[in-house]
């Protein structure tokens, strides 16, 4: 066989094999999204090698590696989510949606980064966030502060005035309904 062969034969392949996979339920409509964003930062990353003229093969590498893991990392949540539905447990996909949407967040950021060094006009908002998360990639410079009266109150005493509150509603909602009556 010809190299061009084997391609197009490996090609034709993958297509009957990812409609399989998709027919049967595996692969849902927002793993196809994410599969979408992986290929849109790696050429976005590819175009901003080559327009800053540092394009390197080495990073190229690694960041192919890296969508390779994302992409192994959805094969254990998809065997995960199988799992459970041979349980009886039906999960309704959400266990592959939750690491997918993650996972599509974290391209959209790496493609709008990209786009943002090559001069592209990026929202300020979203250039802020992105300003940030390059400033300090330890993420404690945007961690939310928690309120120090938090701490101080005690959750069973809430618990009360809150059972205590939705009993006195409950009976104002019965006193009217008895008014009405």
């Amino acid at each position: 066989m010809l190299r061009w062969e084997v391609f197009a034969v490996k090609g034709v392949m993958s297509l009957i094999t990812g409609f399989s996979l998709y027919v049967a339920g595996v692969i849902n409509e927002v793993t196809v999204i994410l599969v979408f964003f992986m290929f849109l930062d790696f050429v976005s990353g590819i175009l901003r090698g080559w327009l800053t003229k540092s394009l390197n093969s080495t990073i190229g590498l690694a960041g192919l590696i890296k969508k390779f893991a994302v992409i192994v990392i959805l094969a254990m949540t998809a065997g995960l989510e199988y799992f459970f539905v041979q349980m009886g447990q039906d999960t309704g996909g959400l266990i592959i949606l939750t690491v997918s949407s993650f996972f599509i967040v974290n391209e959209g950021l790496s493609i709008m980064e990209n786009c943002a060094q090559l001069g592209l006009p990026i929202p300020p908002v979203l250039y802020n966030s992105l300003e940030k998360l390059n400033r300090d990639p330890s993420g404690k410079e945007q961690a939310i502060l928690r309120d120090p009266l938090l701490d101080k109150i005690d959750k069973a005493v809430l618990l009360k005035e809150v059972k205590q509150q939705h009993h006195e509603i409950t009976i104002q909602e019965d006193k009217k309904e008895e008014d009405v009556k």
